[in-house]
């Protein structure tokens, strides 16, 4: 089955007119020889430390991850997303080809691959925003393989829309209203299954907040329902099926099968280490009485920088890493995955996420166990913390920018009187929402002179304010991507504006 993959044409953008002329698509890493030279990954990574002597071997794995999967991990018919900066659109192609390193080529243009362009003009709003966000990786070359990335971009390529993603086990259209869903239930042909994404959406919430899970809560139960799991604490993108509360007793069955639950008891008040794990956690072990070469071979095919090792039953028995096989080579030329494996920690799903960074920045990484308390499901790694708290601290970054600009502005241009007016007593300076107060007055807004339509910016300026307040509630959902792109929009308009 081909993949799809995100290939970013340089930081401004600026190899995209050269990959689209002559049919390539293209990598920087100028100082970095022919990338035919290295066998295996740790071979690449050896030659970058020797061009960039300097670089952390966290940034060195890092690249060396991107190049290899640039050399070895694409293959021909898959499909390439090249991010076009200049005109906010994107290019789609397929690889018809093997790597090649053009040696009489720019400094940054030598590492390539054979691209047949498909389509140059791609909309970002022709991808349904779960996409959308996919192709917001900051990496040069990243797989997009959440939500079947591949089928969806080869069909927008072809002109056609995005067909958009349903989990595979869910039995009711993502598009169903709150009628279809009750009109599911009282029909009862089938279990009624859906994300807890879908679920929410009904009522017209994004996150998970006291007000939706108490309103959702409170709904499913006037109708005898509730979820299993809980949708309160599942994955976003997890099914749930709507089940009884609970069923009326008899005789023969004084204590029936229910589920009971409480939203408020439910809602997640902290952080808990599953709220950094895929949708679907899994984790690649090795068992301890095989050769090293498995592990080492199943790290390369994988490109994994760590491995769990597990004894015959499946208990945990410790990890394998390049860098614990390094120190045993040292050690013993020819070492044991015994030898080799070391002891990490091993947390719970269900632990608090905060109280195990430390361990997570030390150690590079800690594996995760499932609710049983024995199953390994998966692996946290400092590059999860970093991606995770960088998407959340993006739209209140935002936010603060554009805010900071509003409020520098409107004290240039306003009187006194107007912005005190719009003070509360407690602050000194007006709140995000009593800008909309303030603006929704037309010659207050005419005052900025701001070449902006005056609708439109106050518009901009409810959606802003509207979505602060909904960040406002803990939650540890991930901002979707509509209100983002909204953030982005309006901090965007201001920061244009604001330099005049």
């Amino acid at each position: 089955m081909k993949s799809a993959w995100q290939v970013r044409a340089g930081r401004g953008g600026e190899r995209g007119q050269e990959s689209l002329t002559d049919g390539l698509a293209i990598v920087g890493w100028g100082g970095v020889p022919d990338l035919s030279l290295f066998d295996t990954r740790e071979a690449l990574k050896v030659g970058l430390r020797a061009v960039y002597p300097h670089r952390s071997p966290y940034v060195i794995g890092n690249w060396a991850g991107q190049l290899w999967r640039f050399y070895r991990g694409m293959s021909e018919g898959d499909l390439v997303v090249m991010p076009l900066k200049r005109e906010r659109q994107f290019a789609i192609g397929e690889i018809t080809g093997p790597y090649l390193h053009r040696a009489d080529a720019t400094p940054d243009s030598k590492h390539a691959r054979p691209v047949r362009w498909l389509r140059t003009d791609v909309d970002p709003g022709e991808f349904d925003p779960d996409l959308r966000g996919s192709l917001g990786s900051l990496l040069t070359v990243c797989r997009l393989s959440r939500h079947d990335a591949a089928r969806r971009i080869g069909e927008v390529a072809a002109g056609r829309k995005d067909p958009g993603w349903q989990h595979a086990a869910a039995s009711l259209d993502p598009d169903a209203t709150l009628a279809d869903l009750w009109e599911a239930v009282e029909t009862g042909a089938a279990p009624v299954k859906l994300t807890v994404r879908d679920l929410l959406a009904m009522w017209d919430y994004r996150r998970r907040t006291a007000t939706s899970l108490v309103t959702v809560q409170s709904e499913l139960a006037e109708h005898g329902l509730t979820t299993k799991p809980t949708f309160t604490t599942a994955r976003m993108d997890s099914v749930v099926e709507l089940v009884p509360i609970a069923v009326e007793p008899n005789a023969t069955d004084p204590e029936p099968d229910s589920i009971e639950t409480d939203a408020l008891e439910d809602l997640p008040t902290k952080w808990m280490v599953r709220a950094v794990l895929p949708d679907e956690p899994a984790v690649e072990s090795v068992t301890v009485g095989k050769p090293l070469a498995a592990a080492v071979t199943l790290m390369l095919a994988k490109n994994y920088s760590q491995l769990a090792v597990i004894d015959e039953d499946g208990t945990y028995a410790g990890a394998v890493s390049w860098e614990s096989i390094g120190r045993a080579r040292l050690a013993n030329p020819e070492p044991t995955l015994r030898d080799a494996t070391i002891q990490v920690r091993v947390i719970d799903i269900d632990e608090e996420l905060f109280g195990q960074i430390d361990e997570i920045y030390r150690r590079g990484y800690v594996f995760v166990r499932g609710e049983d308390r024995r199953t390994l499901v998966g692996v946290v790694t400092a590059n999860d913390l970093a991606l995770q708290f960088g998407k959340l601290a993006r739209p209140f970054s935002l936010l603060e920018e554009a805010e900071l600009r509003l409020r520098r502005h409107t004290r240039r241009c306003l009187s006194e009187e107007v912005i005190e007016k719009a003070t509360p007593k407690w602050a000194s300076n007006p709140t995000f929402g009593k800008y909309v107060q303030i603006f929704e007055t037309r010659s207050n807004f005419d005052q900025l002179n701001w070449p902006l339509d005056y609708e439109t910016f106050l518009d901009l300026l409810k959606k802003a304010k509207d979505i602060r307040n909904e960040l406002m509630h803990f939650s540890s959902d991930e901002v979707p991507q509509r209100d983002l792109a909204a953030i982005e929009g309006f901090c965007a308009t201001i920061k244009a504006v604001d330099q005049i």
